[in-house]
């Protein structure tokens, strides 16, 4: 079709050219033209009506070639669509507009393939976690039940909203993952991290088994979802004060254009090999599965999102004593 509109474009642009020749010729008195220039004007008008068709001809092959590529890439597509073939489209073998078409096709294809794999899997870690703490619930109510008078009511109700404690813990842990991965801008404000991490810290001085130790630095300013970086901080104390011995640090300070905060315990450390791997969702190392059997596994992904969120990162850094996490966001 576009070859075709771009040959019909040509030829009626050559007509109304070859129209204002003849229009010339015409206003023109025969006896004011020269022989010269009555051939010249015969000679144009002539070649326009013999060249047109062929002009036609070769822009119509000509554009229908460039655009054979973009039909094929349609094909391929509803291919896609209909999940049938290849999961990407062929790339002209030359560099034109086409070629570059194709790429960035494929590059969006492989993108939405890398998120429905990531769904799919995100759909079968939750759907593990959460039949487990259902599965308490019914069994536990279902053996109370088969003797009622003689059942501890009081245990029973104990160990059931134990179980409704950490569903709670994972469907607020799905929803502010989803949250983050839709991408839901937060209202963001210029935050002091020093300021934030000294109000944090003293509220859970009081129920901390373990002291917990600050040197922040002032003036240390990000823009930032306040609620999130709160509960960032929250999920690495969490963390820390899981595996801790005796003491946790947090420090907070600048390193060119980023605000740093550190996080560190003196607990049995992260293995170099398994650095990456606390930060999967819904993976526990054994020691955390020891020092917390109810926890979700989620608080580390979580803060990584958060992280990332913000245009920084969180990594797990080097401490000869124990763990330490580092996460680094730019400066307001």
């Amino acid at each position: 079709m576009q070859a075709r509109l771009t040959a019909l474009a040509t030829a009626m642009a050559g007509a109304l050219l070859l129209l204002g020749v003849l229009a010339m010729f015409v206003a023109v008195p025969v006896g004011h033209i020269g022989s010269t220039t009555l051939a010249l004007l015969l000679g144009l008008g002539l070649g326009l009506v013999l060249g047109l068709p062929l002009v036609g001809w070769i822009v119509w092959h000509a554009v229908e070639r460039a655009l054979r590529p973009v039909g094929v890439m349609t094909s391929e597509l509803d291919l896609i669509t209909k999940r049938r073939g290849a999961r990407r489209v062929s790339v002209p073998d030359r560099h034109d507009e086409v070629a570059e078409l194709a790429r960035a096709v494929n590059v969006t294809l492989e993108r939405m393939e890398h998120l429905g794999e990531r769904q799919r899997a995100w759909v079968a870690d939750a759907s593990h976690e959460l039949r487990s703490p259902l599965t308490g619930l019914r069994t536990q109510l279902e053996a109370a039940l088969q003797d009622p008078d003689e059942e501890d009511w009081p245990r029973v109700a104990q160990a059931v909203l134990s179980d409704a404690d950490r569903l709670q813990r994972i469907v607020q842990d799905l929803l502010m993952m989803a949250r983050l991965e839709s991408g839901a801008p937060g209202e963001r404000e210029r935050i002091d991290l020093g300021a934030l991490v000294r109000t944090e810290t003293a509220r859970r001085a009081v129920r901390s088994r373990v002291p917990i130790e600050l040197e922040t630095d002032e003036g240390v300013e990000v823009s930032g979802v306040r609620a999130h970086l709160v509960r960032l901080l929250t999920n690495l104390l969490d963390n820390a004060e899981r595996h801790a011995r005796s003491w946790v640090r947090v420090a907070v300070g600048s390193d060119g254009s980023d605000a740093l905060m550190m996080v560190a315990d003196d607990g049995p450390g992260i293995p170099r090999e398994e650095r990456e791997r606390v930060f999967q969702r819904f993976q526990r190392l054994a020691e955390g599965r020891r020092c917390d059997a109810g926890g979700t596994g989620l608080g580390l992904p979580i803060s990584r999102d958060i992280a990332h969120a913000h245009g920084g990162s969180l990594v797990v850094g080097e401490c000869p004593d124990g763990a330490r996490l580092i996460l680094r966001i730019p400066l307001a």
